[in-house]
């Protein structure tokens, strides 16, 4: 072999190493982009003492973490329906922040109850969280689109000046007591979407004809297309959140402002009274609490409003200093906390030369009420102006559990 020769054959044999050696280099692949938030972090001493200074990243982290069931990827339907909603990254992003006040009180809500997170996106897949009045009688309404007659069965009661379905505080009562009795009887929270969709018997009927439900994301199980997509738009909207950057979403920060708090105030007060002790306008006000039709807070409605924190402790506040008038208690729990069988007490007035109040006169006499057909221990103490922990007193009750046609005594 030629000196040439072997020279050319070294210097290939060089190159072939070094090619070799980068092939076998990992190649990275470049770093996500980090999430730019909306609005700069709220610092911790912004919130009122009511409130709670929000961790970075909430309420995304919390809710994210109590999703119980499977990625998108698993469904064409649930793909599909995932580029669908963030077809325009800006229109989706502008809808959840429209959205995060309420979105925040009922994940809430729902973590207090044992409820996976996907469900806080239901009233946004239902109305996107605002609170449709039905157009006939009949129809679905509220922020839950719920059937006025399903409402009923789970407590809500509707007046001339009240109505339960566009109340955000009581339809989410209502709509918790209806999903987890759903899960008692199904077992599957797939299941339990598609029953709250399509009603139970239709997803009864369907697992008698097809009990396989198979292996895929979505049940494989004989119900309507409809029902279908509304779980897959369920879960789309869910896995959005849960990788907001796969499809281009900044989520919205909240500010101090979007926290929200429950208060109880006696019937009969006005609204504008109302707004103007708590020092937010009117319309901010009804807003919050649509449910509230009137001038008035009506004597047969639950007479919990929604406010910012805030705005919550100035109501309280101002209703504590003219207690001759009015008294009201703010729930003590944590802003947006999971909902309590107990309602609130009036708080303690100030010591007055002034009788009491005779709506808040202790019990003078029993009575007696026979449970009918869809009535609850909340409904039938919102009805007689009394707590669910005196009723479960006066009766020797353990559990919520009520029979129809038995009679619970009342002291008052």
């Amino acid at each position: 072999m030629s000196t040439a020769r072997a020279g050319t054959r070294l210097l290939t044999l060089a190159v072939c190493a070094i090619l070799a050696a980068c092939a076998a280099e990992p190649v990275k692949p470049p770093p996500k982009p980090a999430v730019v938030m909306a609005h700069p972090e709220p610092p911790p001493t912004t919130l009122s003492p009511l409130g709670h200074a929000m961790a970075h990243g909430e309420p995304w982290t919390s809710l994210t973490a109590s999703f119980v069931m499977q990625d998108c990827a698993d469904s064409p339907l649930i793909r599909a329906n995932a580029a669908m909603y963030t077809r325009s990254p800006a229109h989706f992003e502008q809808r959840l922040k429209n959205a995060l006040p309420l979105m925040m009180y009922v994940q809430k809500q729902l973590q207090a109850a044992g409820i996976p997170g996907e469900f806080a996106m239901l009233p946004m897949l239902e109305s996107s969280y605002q609170p449709v009045e039905p157009s006939h009688r009949g129809d679905p309404g509220g922020m839950w689109q719920m059937m006025p007659a399903t409402a009923r069965r789970h407590g809500l009661t509707t007046s001339r000046d009240y109505d339960g379905l566009r109340d955000p505080v009581a339809s989410t009562r209502a709509a918790i007591r209806m999903l987890k009795r759903l899960d008692k009887q199904f077992g599957d929270w797939r299941l339990v979407d598609m029953a709250y969709n399509a009603g139970p018997y239709a997803v009864v009927s369907a697992l008698r004809k097809h009990p396989d439900m198979g292996d895929g994301a979505i049940p494989d199980i004989p119900v309507s297309r409809t029902t279908r997509t509304h779980l897959a738009r369920l879960m789309a909207l869910s896995c959005i959140l849960r990788d907001p950057q796969r499809f281009n979403v900044e989520l919205p920060t909240p500010s101090p402002a979007d926290a929200l708090q429950t208060i109880e105030v006696p019937a009969d007060t006005r609204l504008r009274s109302v707004a103007d002790m708590a020092e937010i306008s009117e319309s901010t006000l009804r807003a919050l609490n649509p449910g509230y039709r009137g001038e008035r807070i009506p004597d047969d409605s639950p007479r919990t409003l929604l406010l910012p924190v805030d705005a919550a402790q100035s109501l309280a506040d101002a209703l504590t200093v003219n207690a001759s008038e009015s008294v009201a208690q703010v729930d003590t729990h944590e802003p947006n906390a999971g909902p309590s069988d107990r309602l609130p007490l009036p708080a303690e007035p100030a010591r007055s030369s002034m009788p009491a109040p005779t709506a808040f006169a202790p019990p003078s006499h029993t009575k007696r009420h026979r449970v009918r057909k869809g009535e609850t221990l909340w409904s039938i103490a919102h009805r007689y102006h009394v707590s669910v922990a005196d009723l479960k007193r006066w009766n020797d009750l353990h559990d919520d559990d009520l029979r129809t046609g038995e009679e619970l005594r009342i002291k008052g």
